[in-house]
């Protein structure tokens, strides 16, 4: 009695091992060497519901071995065959690791050109803004003498705390492009709208900022890959594009915070960009890539270009 309790037991064990590797097929994308190997389990399930039948019906046993070397001659084709192919699906698994890896080394590598850069543009305006107000300072400096008449060093004295007040100022631009303030403390909209500001004042060009965000806050992450983007979008916009007109539109809807960017420029053929172009857009991607998000650029010669940009909160 315990034995056929056992049989019955293994026949349902099969039969639950023949439905889970049947409700795989799409998660293995319906691939050949699964479907032959489910089907193994299937029949060998089947071939054990056959050993329980002389219990049942005695007088078909010779019939029923019959049909049981049968089944047990197709269930080892079928499991040769599957697994011949199953190498398929290994084959499958180490192209995506491939992939994945280049995906990564091209992350890494972008995040290393990128902070390249930043270092570089950093180094310049160091050099070319500091530097000259430096040397001003120091020469303002030496010209103090107690020979020299009051009305000079007066005048000395006024050029000196204009330099050192320049000085500051350009410090603190250094220092709200490298890590601004307003981002961390106030938030992305405000950073963006001060940025939108200063750009206003320091460029003869017309920048339009829209926005549906009140005082939401994001993950930093996420706030500075949109604020880098945009800084990179408008640095290429100045360099290249020749615009008198930018447009940003930054929108939340349903978790997700939309980019729109235009420029009226001189534009450009997209697909004529070499594979590894100066104007930083294939770094952009791989910001946004990095934070769950995506950009895609569309322009045309003599019709300006635009950016539509997401990322997922």
């Amino acid at each position: 009695m315990l034995s056929i309790i056992l049989e019955y037991i293994s026949l349902f064990i099969q039969v639950a091992a023949a439905a889970l590797a049947i409700s795989l097929f799409r998660h293995t994308k319906f691939n050949s060497s699964w479907i032959l190997i489910s089907l193994g389990f299937l029949l060998m399930a089947v071939s054990r519901g056959f050993e329980l039948w002389p219990t049942i019906y005695p007088e078909r046993e010779e019939q029923i071995e019959v049909v049981e070397r049968w089944l047990a001659f197709i269930i080892s084709l079928v499991l040769l065959v599957g697994v011949f192919y199953i190498r398929k699906i290994f084959q499958f698994m180490r192209r995506v690791d491939e992939i994945r890896r280049e995906s990564e080394n091209r992350v890494l590598s972008a995040i290393i050109k990128t902070e390249e850069r930043e270092k570089q543009r950093f180094a310049k305006e160091l050099h070319d803004g500091l530097g000259p107000l430096l040397s001003v300072i120091k020469m303002l400096v030496s010209g103090l003498d107690g020979n020299t008449s009051q009305e000079v060093n007066k005048k000395i004295k006024l050029n000196l705390r204009q330099a050192v007040d320049e000085a500051i100022t350009g410090i603190r631009d250094i220092s709200s492009n490298i890590s601004p303030h307003i981002l961390n403390n106030f938030g992305l909209k405000e950073a963006m709208e001060a940025f939108v500001r200063r750009l206003r004042q320091a460029e003869k060009i017309k920048v339009y900022f829209v926005t549906n965000l009140g005082t939401e806050r994001f993950s930093y992450n996420i706030e500075v890959i949109l604020y880098r983007v945009v800084c990179e979008l408008i640095n290429n916009t100045l360099r290249h594009a020749e615009a008198s007109k930018v447009t940003i539109g930054l929108h939340l809807e349903d978790g997700t915070l939309y980019l729109e960017y235009e420029d009226d420029g001189v534009g450009f053929d997209i697909l004529s960009l070499p594979k590894h172009d100066g104007m930083g857009l294939n770094n952009m991607r791989y910001r946004l890539q990095s934070g769950n998000g995506d950009i895609e650029f569309s322009g045309e010669r003599g019709k300006g270009m635009r950016a539509n940009a997401f990322i997922k909160i």
